[in-house]
């Protein structure tokens, strides 16, 4: 039993939390409901710990519990120890050495729980919000807490680590062999003057420097001779709160409205609104968003498109309009906990409505409209759509397999150690044979997936004595995905050039360059200056 009084604080802690999680429970008197239930939780904390047949690692009993019970909530509520205040510490401060993922503690996994940083190693790889780490470079993370699993996950830069992850509706695990890079969380990634006079800013996150970095932008645009400004919020995942409402007043009249958050309890609704004077309040304005634009991205692309004061290009954002409060709880550790959801101008909400589908960040929209100040017709529950869609590209099965593996970031570290490209960094053949022959050297093959399957499916026909017509039908699929290794390359040569262009570019150049020649061959960005090129269309979107 002293045991157990040694422990009786964690008793403590488990009352908040599960304070906080039952007031879920809809009651006239929420302590009574709080007082029935917590007669059961504590004589389970009292019972198991003396009558179980083994001895129980009290910390870890009650960790479960905790973890059982946010389990049941939004993915987004969660206890953090040391390592992940440390996380929230890293957005704050912006730098340290690693791959650039979140990763917390989901039902005992380690489990990357925002999408990674643009422009890291992890994101480059097409590691995603959700993906579940069972495996550091062939070590299982079955058992280890967060602190072990981030150390053995964070290195010196140039090092290597493989992942193994399992991800949802994925049937076999994914290796990703990622090189660690010195990770600096930069706000403005890339802003300049780009088809001569369409000025172009690149948010990639939202930290305390978002809006002073892109006024100072927009200032230096503005001794040019400005068509209009296109504003890169696609794969920015967010960040602070009033980030969003300050880079919305960098566009805003002074006093609009921006967003609301609307929770349970008085302290949670919260109104805010624009509270300084834009330095770009007239100008066309293009907000770019794809499936992985989020959180304060979301409230910034909601609050232009609500209030007509520009136009939304790309794809519907991922959904994610919760507000998280941190609460500590010991000195090492804190509850991240959902309180309140984010509301645009308009009364949307910018979150999802089906959590058990937060992996999943195509959205799905309410059939209810809403209205813009110029009375455009909106719609909310599923992120927000933008006004002109461009649908996303496909992206080749084989491309996809070699940039999780890290093969062109390897083989453009390689090659630009022996030979600098000129700046234009042009693919030519020359480039694609080296890349080929190094793929060789590498021992590196590829097949298709549903090869694998069709295999597996061809047992199971002979063994169960299906009709022969399956059985042929399987082997024609099997035939018509028979290729030789040079039909495989050529299957994805656009995508293989344009990526490999961009690694060369960024090991020659710096990411500086590595922006610039991706914008060249980018779909949105194109059509967005298209729409500024267009001012009778613009406008005319913008109309009722």
């Amino acid at each position: 039993m002293q045991t157990l009084k040694k422990h009786w604080m964690g008793i403590g802690v488990l009352v908040l939390l599960f304070s906080l999680t039952i007031v879920r429970i809809w009651a006239d008197d929420i302590y009574s409901e709080i007082n029935k239930t917590f007669v059961i939780l504590k004589e389970v904390y009292t019972e198991v710990p003396t009558r179980y047949v083994d001895e129980i690692n009290l910390e870890e009993f009650i960790k479960a519990g905790v973890e059982g019970m946010l389990s049941t909530l939004d993915p987004y509520s969660n206890y953090m120890e040391k390592s992940g205040k440390e996380q929230l510490q890293i957005l704050t401060d912006g730098k340290y050495e690693g791959v650039g993922m979140g990763l917390s503690m989901r039902n005992n996994l380690i489990t990357v729980i925002d999408p990674p940083f643009l422009g890291t190693p992890a994101a480059r790889a097409g590691i995603r919000e959700g993906d579940v780490i069972v495996q550091v470079d062939g070590q299982s993370t079955k058992g280890l807490d967060l602190d072990e699993a981030v150390s053995i996950i964070r290195g010196p830069a140039g090092s290597s680590v493989v992942l193994t992850i399992q991800r949802n509706g994925v049937d076999q695990s994914l290796d990703f062999t990622l090189i660690r890079e010195k990770i600096k969380i930069e706000d403005v990634r890339f802003a300049g003057i780009i088809d001569h006079d369409v000025g172009y800013i690149r948010l990639t996150r939202f930290s305390r420097n978002a809006a002073q970095e892109i006024r100072e932008k927009i200032r230096g645009f503005q001794n040019q001779d400005l068509k209009g400004i296109i504003l890169d919020l696609r794969s920015n995942p967010g960040g602070m709160l009033d980030a969003a409402v300050q880079v919305s007043d960098v566009f805003l009249p002074k006093g609009a409205a921006i967003v609301s958050t609307r929770g349970r309890t008085k302290s949670s609704m919260q109104d805010f609104n624009s509270q300084g004077d834009a330095i770009y309040e007239k100008g066309p304005l293009l907000v770019l968003v794809n499936r992985g634009s989020a959180s304060a991205s979301e409230i910034v692309a909601g609050a232009i498109q609500d209030h007509d004061r520009g136009l939304v290009v790309g794809d519907t954002t991922f959904g994610k309009g919760l507000v998280q409060t941190v609460i500590p709880l010991t000195p090492n550790s804190a509850l991240k906990l959902t309180t309140a959801k984010y509301y645009t101008p308009s009364g949307r909400c910018i979150q999802r409505q089906d959590y058990s589908q937060w992996a999943d960040t195509s959205g799905s929209a309410e059939e209810v409209s809403y209205f813009t100040d110029n009375g455009r017709p909106v719609f909310g529950g599923g992120g927000i759509i933008p006004d002109v869609i461009v649908e996303p590209e496909f992206v080749n099965d084989l491309v996809w397999d070699l940039q999780r593996k890290s093969y062109f970031f390897n083989f453009a570290v390689e090659y630009t150690a022996r030979i600098k490209p000129d700046s234009s960094v042009q693919i030519d053949d020359k480039i694609l044979r080296e890349f080929k022959n190094y793929l060789k050297e590498q021992g590196y093959s590829y097949k298709h997936p549903l090869e694998k399957h069709l295999n597996s499916f061809k047992s199971e026909v002979l063994k169960k004595g299906y009709d022969a017509s399956v059985l042929l039908d399987v082997e024609k699929l099997q035939k018509s995905l028979e290729r030789t290794e040079d039909e495989i390359f050529q299957s994805g040569i656009t995508d293989i050039k344009r990526i490999l262009r961009l690694e060369l570019a960024s090991k020659a150049y710096g990411t500086q360059r590595e922006s610039q020649i991706g914008l060249e061959d980018d779909e949105v960005v194109k059509k967005a200056i298209s729409l500024i090129r267009d001012q009778v269309f613009y406008a005319s979107i913008l109309e009722k």
